[in-house]
């Protein structure tokens, strides 16, 4: 089978975190063989939040949030991710589980 595409717009976002190198792992580095998957369930919660606030500011600005809540920026998710919100900790479970099934599928097609 052939590698997910990935779009222009997600080439920047980091799609893992290496913690002992402090290093923020990207799509092209890891199809080029440059870098391996770290997987998202072997970070820690700290790690995790760093890769999400990251992916959020190397993305273009949006504004979503769940149903029946107003409108949040992209700003506003990282502000809600960092205090531990509610959202912050639903946009987080979203986050791993869209990441873990990604990485699953560039694993199996490597």
């Amino acid at each position: 089978m052939p590698l997910p595409k990935i779009d222009e717009a997600n080439l920047k976002k980091p799609l893992c975190y290496d913690p002992l190198r402090r290093k923020y792992i990207l799509y092209e580095e890891i199809i080029a063989g440059k870098e391996k998957i770290i997987p998202v369930d072997a970070l820690s919660d700290n790690d995790f939040k760093k890769l999400a606030i990251k992916r959020l500011k190397e993305g273009p600005d949006f504004r979503g949030g769940p149903m029946g809540s107003p409108f949040l920026s992209r700003d506003d998710t990282i502000r809600a991710i960092r205090s531990n919100s509610k959202f912050g900790r639903q946009f987080l479970e979203g986050e791993k589980s869209m990441l873990r099934d990604f990485l699953a599928d560039i694993e199996r097609n490597l």
